[in-house]
């Protein structure tokens, strides 16, 4: 009992602290970049600070949304049904906050330079290994970039995770090449591609298609590629599919 009240303890400082550094984040430099999910409404030039300012209440109320999901939804069913487990209902807890950090921490680091090819084989073999279904790759050879890896492989990560929700069992592939100046990387898929809706709001913090999806992944990949230079774009594919090509800059 005394590892579960720890446990307990531990969702409880989870979230005080999560919230705390949110708020405080708000209140510096002027509320410059509060929270680095917010970035891609405030970086999109100054469409008004009324706009900035609801993007910003609209996210705290979907994080709220998702604690409430996530976090106080099992802790309270557990304390009601003694036949489910807090300690599982905890630990769950703990991860969800985890995975709410990742999303709004600042991907930024330290650009190297590193062979993108080898980076997306990395992406694919981590990706396979997880969902235990396979991406075809294609590449020409070695493309030497300018990026942070660890963070260029969450980014990749997170497309690839997109393209094989979407895929529906059916294929996906990623193909890697260069034109001079960007080295480029093409993940298409054959499922159903995207709505128009979606086109136009894949980017905005929170917002999904997919059931239990966060509505975090494209904007956090977004953020990663922008911060190395680089740029990312969505479409549909000439013959059906979704297709996403991230291009970052050559070493």
């Amino acid at each position: 009992m005394d590892t579960v009240v720890v446990i307990v303890v531990a969702v409880i400082a989870a979230v005080g602290g999560f919230l705390i550094g949110k708020s405080s984040a708000k209140r510096s430099a002027g509320g410059g970049s509060a929270s680095k999910t917010r970035s891609a409404v405030s970086q999109s030039g100054a469409r008004g600070g009324d706009v900035a300012g609801d993007a910003f209440q609209l996210s705290l109320s979907r994080i709220g949304a998702y604690l409430r999901k996530n976090v106080d939804g099992p802790l309270s069913a557990a304390f009601k049904d003694r036949r489910l487990s807090l300690r599982k209902a905890a630990e769950d807890a703990v991860a969800a906050i985890e995975d709410l950090h990742f999303f709004l921490d600042d991907p930024s680091g330290d650009i190297g330079e590193d062979d993108l090819t080898s980076v997306v084989k990395e992406a694919v073999k981590d990706y396979e290994a997880d969902w235990d279904q396979s991406i075809r790759l294609s590449s020409t050879g070695p493309v030497r970039v300018r990026t942070n890896t660890e963070a260029l492989l969450d980014a990749l990560y997170l497309i690839l995770h997109n393209a094989g929700v979407f895929a529906q069992g059916k294929g996906v592939v990623a193909t890697v090449s260069s034109d001079g100046e960007w080295g480029r990387v093409l993940i298409e898929d054959e499922g159903p591609g995207f709505t128009a809706e979606a086109l136009s709001r894949a980017y905005d913090p929170f917002y999904t298609t997919s059931e239990g999806g966060l509505g975090l992944g494209l904007s956090h990949a977004r953020k990663v590629v922008e911060l190395q230079g680089g740029s990312i774009h969505l479409r549909n594919g000439p013959d059906g599919g979704a297709e996403v090509e991230i291009a970052v800059p050559l070493a």
